[in-house]
């Protein structure tokens, strides 16, 4: 039986993860004085701020990955559940990417002109996504920075449209957030005035999303199919299909951001759901743990491209596209091996019913001790929706998520060989998972939450 009133106690939570951290720091002595010692050198003792943001009372040093598993400078191995925010979904050191990398390296990794590779890679992401032309950046976030650059040279428009709990790269243009009095930035850094060019507004909701595109100075859409940011919201029906309908009527190019959703499903909700973008933008995974981004131009959109860009552009400007690193060999070798490998129909297939039953097994938990919550369901993806009814959109979402409750549970499952998702995210498995790998997990999430349940007595 469901018990409706439970609420999760901040305190006891946190009495819960005091006990585990000082197991966890008697675990991690070497990650420990590594800390300390890197704090003389880089800012938080960290090379990227996320990883001191990440982790708090659970940071380690990383040391080696073998499949789905890591190992900390101490020797303790984990359970990867994340996979590097599904960065590293393919799973660590795949035999196939290993060589394909180690070649290339040897026998040079960029010479900034395109490889063999390059033009297999882009086959196979065009038959994948259905989009006939490809172009090679090193993250999701710089695929999204030239996408919006050429719909707005497309439309002559400046504005870009995002959803409210989105993250599209830590680009200005997506970290906008409406506010009470308007538009501002949600991180300092920012020039004065970028929030000029952005909208956000909820996701799912139509009206407010053909209100903005009337005033006819949007040049395009930046969405994901399903937003996963903040948990998961999936669309209402008819959403996507509407929001079609509507960008093309205002004449606004519509970008699909499928970094994070192409893993639920091989060519990603895409090719499932028949989404049709003008641009759709990929990163992550695709490179096989080798860092890449990559973007899918429309016919009409690769001819633009190719009459803007040299030679064809003369002495003309051209679109603001491209970096020196761009399209490496490097990273076209491992994407190679990562698609016709890795990221196969069958692997997707055996990935989606490991999903399938990490979502089966944390609702069965949740429901066998009563708690009002849902299971998620996203293709290789779960988590704990903790509410009753899943999220429509941000605001919703954020009521579902509790960062107490997530920082607790990172550290009960750390001490027990486990590595726990950031609050905002959930578990999910990767291409190197096995069936046992998820039993594990949820037999050590199910000693957790009775533990919970009991200590709210």
């Amino acid at each position: 039986m469901t018990n409706m009133n439970f609420k999760l106690d901040q305190a006891v939570l946190n009495s819960l993860r005091n006990e585990e951290l000082e197991t966890f720091r008697k675990r991690t002595p070497e990650s420990r004085a590594l800390l300390e010692r890197s704090r003389k050198v880089m800012p938080n003792g960290v090379p990227c701020s996320w990883m001191s943001a990440f982790y708090p009372g659970t940071d380690i040093f990383a040391a080696r990955g073998e499949g789905c598993w890591i190992e900390d400078a101490d020797g303790n191995r984990y359970l990867d559940m994340t996979q590097c925010d599904l960065s590293m979904v393919c799973g660590y050191g795949p035999s196939s990417v290993s060589r394909a990398v180690s070649d290339r390296f040897a026998n040079g990794s960029h010479f900034l002109m395109p490889t063999e590779d390059a033009v297999i890679v882009s086959e196979l992401l065009a038959d994948r996504f259905s989009m006939p032309a490809w172009q090679f950046t090193l993250s999701a976030s710089a695929a999204n920075t030239e996408a919006i650059r050429i719909s707005r040279f497309a439309t002559g428009r400046d504005k870009v449209i995002i959803f409210k709990g989105k993250y599209h790269g830590h680009i200005d243009e997506t970290l906008i957030a409406r506010t009470d009095a308007g538009h501002a930035p949600d991180h300092h850094g920012l020039r004065r005035g970028v929030e000029d060019g952005t909208v956000e507004i909820d996701f799912n909701d139509i009206d407010a999303l053909e209100t903005e595109l009337a005033k006819g100075d949007v040049a395009c859409v930046l969405t994901e199919p399903v937003m996963t940011n903040i948990g998961v919201i999936q669309p209402d029906p008819g959403y996507h299909a509407t929001l079609r309908e509507s960008t093309r009527r205002h004449r606004v190019l519509l970008v699909v951001d499928e970094t994070h959703t192409q893993v639920a499903v091989y060519g990603g909700f895409t090719r499932l759901w028949s989404l049709q973008p003008d641009i759709l933008t990929l990163g992550k995974c695709v490179g096989g743990g080798v860092p890449i981004g990559c973007y899918g131009l429309s016919e009409e959109l690769r001819q633009l491209v190719e009459a803007n860009t040299e030679p064809a552009a003369g002495d003309r400007k051209c679109l603001a596209l491209g970096g020196t690193t761009y399209g490496n060999a490097l990273n076209m070798a491992a994407a190679r091996a990562a698609l016709e490998h890795v990221l196969t129909e069958e692997g997707y297939a055996r990935v989606t019913s490991l999903g399938r039953c990490l979502a089966d097994g944390i609702q069965t938990i949740i429901d066998r001790v009563g708690l009002p919550w849902r299971a998620h369901r996203l293709g290789n993806r779960s988590g704990i929706c903790l509410g009753p009814d899943l999220p429509r959109n941000a605001k919703e979402a954020s009521a579902s998520v509790d960062k107490i409750w997530n920082l607790a549970t990172r550290a009960f499952m750390a001490n027990r060989g486990i590595w726990e998702p950031i609050y905002i995210h959930g578990p999910s498995v990767s291409f190197a998972h096995t069936e046992e790998d998820v039993y594990r997990y949820l037999r050590t999430l199910d000693d957790w939450i009775a533990i919970v349940v009991d200590r709210h007595g």
